[in-house]
């Protein structure tokens, strides 16, 4: 509610004025009560009323005439009610009359005016003081009046006195309030404008942020349409490196039937020239035979010619031996002739002898000769049937050499004709790769035609990306700026008092900081009125041994922030837990960024509040930071919820858990993109990631 004075004036005169109506009311009641009892007359009633209420009435004129927040009603109070109060003490004889006067002026405490109060008391002390005298002069003071008296007299003082004492205490609180906030409401403008400062720097960063997002969404349009473009150019080109690839399979598949045939007629051509090489050494020998069996043929037509000669030399010494047949048969004759001659015995008989001589000796001697002949025709005769044999035996070599030719010359022949088969066939086969080959080449233009078309689309998709590039390095660069504003900002909110204590929730992670340098440990559990509460505080195993005195740094990383404070003590309870109060508000420092390095490791991750567990993949990783994609319906929600993770084969962590909170959630076509923070800050994976992710 805004602060106005007139109106809380207004407050408090209504206020006071009413208490002042009450307690009129009820003294008015009980006298007119007595007046009935008979134990006052109506005279004193009427002036008793009139002594009452006239005051009222004129504190009711002031406030019409003055309005009512009149400023100086408390002393029209103070001085009617007070004449009022005197009226009552004079004329009554109770001893508690004096009490008559603490509710209103209990009621303007409201006012909180000290010298308004001591005024008060003053007058009360001179009205008390008054009516003693008259009593004593008028002779109607007994003893018991007088200790009446002293009893009035030490409460009334002590009763102002306290109310000096409470409205200078409030002044003081009020001061010291009004200082405090004086204070509080000097740093809220010097915040204000810091925070006006570094709202108009964010403004100015946003604004820059936008438009380049702008820009960049516009740039990652055109990406997207060239990308579409490159997609359905791509699909063309797919088609085509299909049929292409077809075709080549096609022709593949000609070229090794052709270089099967090849190989065939390799083969073919290979045996022929082997039943080549063997007709032609058979022709040789056929040849050899030949010439040798020409040989052969002089030879015997020499034999023959010699055998002729024999035979005719043979011939004619049958015919000297018929001529000798002949004389001898004569001689034959003459000898019977000259046997008839008995007598002359001696004389024919010797020239029949010597003429049967004669012819024995031709005989003999053509005998000789026929026999010379006849060796001669029998040498003859066994060179010429050798050499007719050997004719025979070459003449059947030849036989054979001939067939082993000819089988040569069919297989020659075969082979030809498989070759021309397969010629054929590898003929057709290469007019079917030309054609494969034309196909290719129609396939190849347009592959080149759309690679253009991809060419150009990429040229302009890496010349956008490039401007994307630059202004995105321009945006990080905004962002950085924002980061530092920002981080400035909660820096000067945490020295201004806006964050303290009240922000720390169970769950935080804390650190315990010792004059000896060793670092303490915990979970916060629970947060009470002064203070924080662990169940323990551990540094490597030791427990921590907490003197009276001792005094700790105690850190606690609120979200993105990290709180500081250098006055904790720490306090061992009875039920074994740790109790962690602080005097001051912490120093406020923006959390750390460290740099985050791609991994794909899977991960096991289970929602704390769930309680489930499902499989994911790693995207990257930091000191303080982690993000990974999975699809669950769950992650849907899950931004804010706490969560752990186990990372597969990360040798750093040892298979060890990590806790986080989500602070981002995308959803990729059913596949979640999910951002988290770590609890605290782990030294093994940032020196892990400098050593091993080099940018």
């Amino acid at each position: 509610m805004e602060y106005n004075e007139k109106q809380f004036r207004r407050s408090a005169n209504m206020k006071a004025l009413l208490i002042w109506i009450l307690v009129c009311s009820a003294l008015t009641i009980a006298y007119l009560l007595e007046l009935k009892l008979g134990k006052k007359t109506l005279d004193f009633v009427v002036l008793f009323i009139f002594m009452c209420w006239i005051p009222v009435a004129a504190g009711l004129i002031f406030l019409k005439i003055k309005g009512m927040a009149f400023p100086l009603f408390r002393e029209v109070i103070g001085i009617g009610y007070g004449l009022f109060f005197l009226f009552v003490l004079l004329t009554a004889d109770s001893p508690m009359t004096f009490a008559y006067i603490f509710p209103v002026v209990s009621m303007l405490i409201l006012y909180k005016d000290r010298g308004l109060i001591i005024r008060c008391g003053i007058l009360n002390m001179l009205a008390l003081i008054t009516s003693l005298v008259i009593k004593i002069v008028t002779n109607t003071m007994n003893a018991e009046a007088i200790e009446n008296f002293e009893i009035q007299i030490a409460v009334t003082l002590i009763c102002y006195i306290s109310y000096a004492l409470a409205i200078n205490h409030m002044s003081q609180s009020d001061g010291a309030l009004l200082d405090s906030v004086q204070g509080n409401l000097d740093r809220v403008v010097l915040t204000i404008e810091q925070v006006k400062e570094a709202s108009t720097a964010v403004v100015d960063g946003v604004t820059v942020v936008r438009e380049l997002a702008d820009e960049n969404r516009d740039g990652a349009n055109n990406v997207v349409h060239s990308m579409e473009d490159l997609s359905s150019n791509n699909e063309v080109l797919q088609n085509k490196t299909d049929s292409s690839l077809e075709l080549t399979r096609d022709i593949s598949t000609q070229v090794e039937n052709v270089a099967g045939m090849v190989q065939e007629m390799v083969r073919l051509t290979e045996e022929s020239m082997s039943h080549s090489k063997i007709s032609s050494e058979q022709l040789a020998d056929v040849v050899n035979s030949t010439n040798t069996m020409a040989k052969l043929s002089v030879e015997v037509d020499e034999i023959l010619k010699e055998f002729k000669n024999e035979f005719n030399m043979v011939k004619e010494e049958t015919g000297t031996i018929e001529g000798i047949t002949s004389q001898t048969n004569l001689l034959a004759l003459n000898a019977s002739i000259e046997a008839a001659r008995a007598g002359e015995a001696g004389k024919g008989f010797a020239v029949v002898a010597d003429e049967i001589r004669n012819l024995s000796m031709g005989t003999q001697n053509s005998s000789t000769r026929i026999m010379d002949a006849l060796s001669h025709l029998e040498d003859t005769s066994e060179r010429m049937t050798r050499s007719i044999t050997m004719t025979l035996e070459l003449i059947n070599q030849t036989l054979e050499k001939v067939t082993q030719v000819n089988d040569s010359v069919n297989r020659i022949a075969d082979d030809s004709t498989q070759m021309g088969e397969n010629i054929q066939v590898v003929d057709s086969a290469m007019r079917e790769v030309e054609a494969s080959n034309e196909n290719m080449v129609d396939n190849m233009k347009q592959i080149c035609d759309v690679m253009e078309l991809m060419t150009e689309s990429i040229a302009n998709a890496d010349f956008t990306t490039k401007t994307m590039r630059s202004k995105y390095e321009e945006t990080s660069h905004n962002v950085i700026n924002i980061e530092n504003v920002v981080g400035k900002l909660i820096e000067e909110l945490g020295v201004g008092g806006f964050m303290s204590m009240e922000d720390i929730h169970p769950g935080m992670r804390l650190i315990l900081t010792g004059k000896n340098g060793k670092e303490y440990t915990s979970e916060v559990t629970d947060v009470v009125e002064d203070g924080i509460v662990v169940e323990n505080l551990t540094c490597d195993g030791e427990v921590i041994k907490a003197a009276k005195g001792d005094v700790y740094q105690l850190q606690i990383i609120v979200d993105n922030q990290l709180y500081k404070w250098e006055d904790a003590t720490v306090v061992q309870t009875k039920d074994g837990t740790y109790s962690i109060t602080v005097e001051t508000k912490p120093t406020v420092y923006n959390r750390r960024k460290y740099r985050r390095m791609p991994l794909e490791n899977s991960c096991s991750i289970t929602l704390t509040a769930e309680q489930q567990t499902f499989t994911g993949k790693m995207v990257n990783i930091s000191a303080n930071g982690f993000a990974f994609s999975a699809r669950n319906e769950l992650l849907m929600g899950a931004k804010g919820k706490a969560l752990t993770i186990r990372v597969t084969d990360f040798p750093v962590l040892k298979n060890a858990d990590i806790k986080g909170h989500v602070i981002r959630v995308t959803n990729n076509d059913g596949e979640f993109i999910v951002g988290c923070r770590m609890l605290e800050d782990n030294k093994d994976i940032y020196e892990y990631v400098e050593q091993n992710y080099k940018e």
